[in-house]
């Protein structure tokens, strides 16, 4: 072969290094396209490929969303955040005023529209039972006769908060709304500040939560016009947050707020402990469990369960007769977001051995969810940032365990959406000139 030939023969050991280059924006693509999906697969293209094939499609998107971002951390190693020198508090104030009004006045309307009628939802009439029990001293956890008997299964978190509004007179719609705006979003948008560094970055992303409320609510204006969700999805975008802080105050307030309400992440609790223990020290681990425990202990174990050791059960109970009510008048099973409507169409046996058989089937992928999620922390403990693999796990674990909810209510499900901004909050935009320090060393 000539030297000229040779001379004109291509340099393929430089493909590699191209490729890798453009991996990470590829990563980055990836998930904001998966975010958008998983968002239009929530509002206007709910059940767009039918009751048994738009969950699983929604899930895929919610899941891939923390996939890529994985991803782009174990390409790009210079996206560790740094601290900014100005903390930038006039943005955190400024987003969520400015986020607060669009949210009031598209959700002020609404709520102002929809009367609170049980005849409609029982949700806000049970939390003003529990809440006038509260203040005249009375039993909260005793029978509720409306037209029909009723025992309490809403744990403490989910009412308390209304005993300052019911005293205020002010509407517990509009109370879960600022409680929304003001501990969730605040939340959301007081990471920010320490996350993202870059203006142009850190005034997207600031946006991102408003915007996303106001499109739910653009396509699905009745979703939280007679429930309390807001609230709910307050506290784990706190929970949010918190995993993304160094705190263990912070962190054990979210996980009793979380707990103590919509207890749904009672399975992955575990993970992140261990999490916590081999990545912030075991100092700091048993810190936040010590503190959750207090928490739990006196907010619902000393002053409502010690009273009445059976009320728990009776409230899961009461729980299982709604469902088999739900099941039978196939009221929200082909909503698009869940596989109830699955197990009722395509499995054998009476409507109570179907739900029992979702009820394993929830119990056992959700383990599963979290032991595959453990040992992916375990082998990337050492190349990503502890908080980030607890935050996608987090996000990963809330998508399966909403998914096999025995009633997939659509208000339920939209706290895994909620989650995504907090998922590309951690998803650098712009390349940051610094280097990650080791990820294993307490903090």
């Amino acid at each position: 072969m000539s030297s000229s030939t040779l001379a004109a023969s291509p340099d393929l050991s430089t493909a590699p290094s191209a490729w890798r280059t453009w991996r990470p924006r590829l990563w980055q693509a990836g998930a904001c396209l998966a975010f958008w999906a998983e968002v239009r697969l929530f509002t206007d293209l709910r059940n767009y490929y039918g009751p048994e094939v738009s969950p699983a499609v929604f899930c895929l998107t919610s899941i891939l969303l923390g996939l890529f971002v994985l991803l782009y951390w174990l390409e790009d190693d210079t996206a560790l955040p740094t601290t900014p020198s100005a903390r930038r508090y006039d943005v955190l104030l400024l987003a969520v005023v400015l986020g607060g009004v669009v949210l009031a006045l598209k959700q002020g309307p609404i709520i102002d529209s929809i009367a609170i009628d049980l005849k409609s939802s029982d949700v806000i009439p049970i939390l003003q039972t529990y809440v006038s029990r509260f203040r005249t001293g009375e039993v909260v956890y005793k029978y509720i006769y409306f037209s029909y008997p009723l025992f309490p299964n809403h744990l403490p978190m989910q009412w308390l908060p209304y005993v300052l509004a019911d005293r205020a007179g002010v509407d517990y719609r509009w109370w879960g709304l600022m409680t929304l705006i003001v501990v969730g979003f605040g939340a959301y948008q007081w990471t920010l500040i320490r996350w993202v560094a870059n203006w142009g970055e850190l005034l997207l992303k600031a946006a991102l939560p408003a915007f996303l409320f106001w499109w739910i609510i653009d396509h699905d204006p009745h979703l939280y016009g007679e429930t309390i969700e807001t609230t709910i999805i307050a506290y784990y975008c706190l929970l949010a947050a918190a995993v993304l802080s160094r705190s263990p105050v912070l962190q054990a307030v979210a996980l009793v707020c979380c707990l103590l309400s919509r207890y749904s992440v009672v399975l992955w609790v575990p993970l992140y402990m261990l999490i916590l223990w081999f990545a912030a020290g075991k100092r700091h681990a048993v810190t936040v469990a010590l503190l959750t425990l207090v928490g739990i202990v006196g907010i619902y174990v000393w002053p409502f369960l010690s009273k009445d050791w059976t009320i728990f059960g009776h409230a899961l109970r009461e729980y299982k007769i709604a469902t088999v009510g739900e099941w039978q008048r196939e009221n929200h099973l082909f909503n698009g977001v869940g596989f109830a409507g699955w197990f009722l169409k395509n499995t054998s046996g009476t409507i109570l051995e179907k739900i029992n058989l979702m009820q394993k089937v929830h119990l056992g992928l959700s383990g599963v969810v979290v032991a595959l999620c453990g040992a992916l922390c375990w082998r990337l403990r050492r190349r990503v940032d502890h908080r980030v693999l607890a935050l996608i796990t987090l996000k990963w674990y809330l998508v399966v365990f909403y998914a096999f909810l025995q009633i997939p209510y659509t208000y339920l499900t939209s706290l895994v959406v909620f989650m995504s901004p907090f998922v590309l909050l951690v998803l650098p935009f712009v390349r940051r000139a610094v280097r990650p320090v080791a990820v294993a060393a307490p903090v």
